[in-house]
């Protein structure tokens, strides 16, 4: 696991390490050269082989209409969206066509289908993640690599912060997010409520596992019936 947060990324760690989980962590910028290198070869040192990639970095930066992007904000997104995810594939690759039947997952955004005027920057790198999975799913199908694509929706932040939004808005905690949302972004989702991280957690491992071994190329919505 990699991530830039040591203490969160430890404390995710333990708790797999308690029901048994064999864990490697690495602290650290994906930006910076040649860290998912080093992080692939000891990863695949440490236990024999790399079988899977979850690339699911996405920070967000400025939202903003078209004209009011600088370079900077566009620069933002294609370096924390765009390369991370290009970084990520172009090192475990070479690993992962030794063994037949690894897998990649990508993430995108439901946004790619729902443009909105203030998120034009996030969506196109978003829209170039999805161009991604599905030409390394093709071009590295014939070599045993699956690689699929997964667009999230509303996510749940927090306990912490979903109560806080419930105490604003007077709703159910478990509302309370996409209440947020619906009001401040005007979006609609069928279930009425933001996605659990379990939920998504629970997509990824599907596609990464020999479960899905006859899906490769797809970008899969994963927002509760979100109108696009």
């Amino acid at each position: 696991m990699v991530a830039r947060r040591a203490a969160e990324l430890e404390a995710l760690a333990e708790e797999l390490r308690l029901v048994g989980g064999a864990v490697l962590t690495f602290t650290g910028d994906a930006q910076e050269p040649g860290f998912l290198d080093r992080v692939v070869r000891e990863t695949s040192d440490r236990f024999g082989a790399l079988n899977g990639l979850a690339v699911v970095a996405s920070p967000m930066g400025a939202r903003a209409a078209f004209l009011d992007l600088r370079d900077e904000d566009w620069d933002f997104y294609f370096r924390v969206g765009t390369m991370i995810t290009v970084r990520a594939c172009r090192a475990a690759i070479p690993a992962l066509v030794k063994d037949s039947g690894s897998a990649i997952v990508l993430t995108s955004a439901y946004s790619i289908r729902a443009q909105k005027p203030d998120l034009v920057a996030y969506t196109a790198m978003k829209t170039s993640v999805a161009a991604i999975a599905k030409n390394l799913a093709k071009s590295h199908g014939g070599r045993g690599v699956r690689v699929n694509c997964i667009a999230p929706g509303v996510i749940e932040r927090s306990v912490a912060d979903s109560e806080i939004l419930s105490q604003r808005y007077g709703v159910a905690v478990e509302r309370a997010r996409y209440e947020h949302v619906h009001r401040q972004f005007g979006m609609n989702v069928a279930l009425e409520r933001a996605g659990r991280h379990e939920e998504f957690a629970d997509l990824v491992a599907f596609l990464l596992s020999a479960r899905a071994s006859y899906i490769t190329g797809a970008t899969i919505n994963i927002d509760g019936g979100t109108d696009f």
